[in-house]
């Protein structure tokens, strides 16, 4: 009975992630179908780095390896949370309360799932409490170390192991930020993504109706890319925002931002690019809805925002009902 009394033991779960109520004996061959709960943490102090930990050189799975703070599989009973705040405990002396917080991400493996947590807080390693059946040593270590130890074969090869040090920022910028939102000239690299753009907000615009007229379109955003007059906004390698606009003329063509990043300001900072650009002893012209349509609400009221003053009535090629706004820089 002493034997199977220190046996681990883990929950089985089908492939929806559903308790079985069954359990299955680490160490044991999982049968096909089940599967178990792995957790993993990562600590990262406010200056980005991560605490790491390198396994003992007799520990069975990436001996001797340098790797994330902790790692270990969920035993019976225990909630993901649960199991993440134990192996801290157990492998660092380390409490902290995980009750409140969700995994980052999940990664699923032929066996099960296995949820990643990012921890924000300041650790002094002189006073964790190493597990020495596991742990022989750990340090904070910074991406481009973390990063260069994979290289050398020394740090678990995991493949997202780069972005770990991003993650948190991206969520941050996606839902709050605009530091991460890049506005310049677009490239020839970009014209997919610019598309990609063009068509979600294709109902906004009069002229974009088919896709003879998208191809159209494509055509002129890469003569306006080729001339530098391109503007765009982007999140990651994703276009974001767009703005054409012609020298010659004076005018501005058209401007978009994706109905997911609007509110962020992007349309002012796309308009104040083009604006180094521009002739400031005429006036910048663009054709916008009139106010009868209710298309025109916002791209008018963006207009109105910038300075534009109302201009005469006119019809687009296609002959459809517009109106022309001004903008006089002096």
């Amino acid at each position: 009975m002493e034997g199977k009394e220190k046996r681990e033991l883990w929950d089985v779960y089908t492939k929806e992630r559903i308790k079985t109520g069954r359990y299955h004996v680490r160490g044991e061959k999982m049968p096909k179908g089940d599967y178990h709960l792995a957790v993993h943490v990562c600590i990262m102090n406010s200056k980005n780095e991560m605490l790491i930990q390198r396994r003992q050189p007799f520990k069975y799975g990436w001996p001797n390896m340098w790797d994330l703070t902790v790692g270990g599989s969920a035993v019976a009973g225990d909630t993901s949370s649960q199991a993440a705040e134990r192996e801290l405990f157990e492998e660092l002396g380390l409490k902290i309360d995980l009750s409140n917080k969700v995994p980052s991400f999940t990664i699923t493996f032929p066996e099960g799932f296995d949820d990643f947590y990012i921890v924000k807080q300041e650790v002094e390693v002189s006073e964790l409490v190493l597990q020495k059946e596991e742990v022989q040593a750990v340090k904070w270590a910074g991406k481009e170390e973390i990063l260069r130890m994979q290289e050398e074969g020394t740090f678990v090869p995991y493949w997202f192991l780069d972005k770990l040090f991003d993650l948190d920022t991206w969520y941050d910028t996606y839902r709050n930020e605009n530091s991460k939102i890049r506005v310049g000239y677009a490239k020839a690299k970009n014209i997919n993504s610019w598309m990609s753009l063009a068509e979600v907000v294709r109902d906004e615009f009069p002229g974009l109706e088919t896709e003879e007229k998208m191809l159209e379109y494509r055509d002129t955003v890469i003569k306006n890319i080729e001339r530098g007059t391109a503007v765009y906004a982007v999140f990651g390698n994703m276009v974001v925002g767009v703005l054409l606009f012609s020298r010659k003329s004076n005018t501005l063509s058209c401007v978009a931002v994706h109905p997911e990043f609007r509110r962020r300001r992007i349309a002012s900072r796309m308009f104040a690019r083009m604006l180094v650009e521009m002739d400031k002893s005429r006036p910048i012209a663009v054709e916008t809805f009139r106010a009868e349509d209710p298309r025109g609400d916002a791209p008018r009221a963006f207009y109105e925002k910038m300075g534009f003053a109302e201009g005469e009535l006119s019809l687009s090629k296609e002959g459809y009902p517009l109106q022309k706004f001004y903008f006089h820089t002096l």
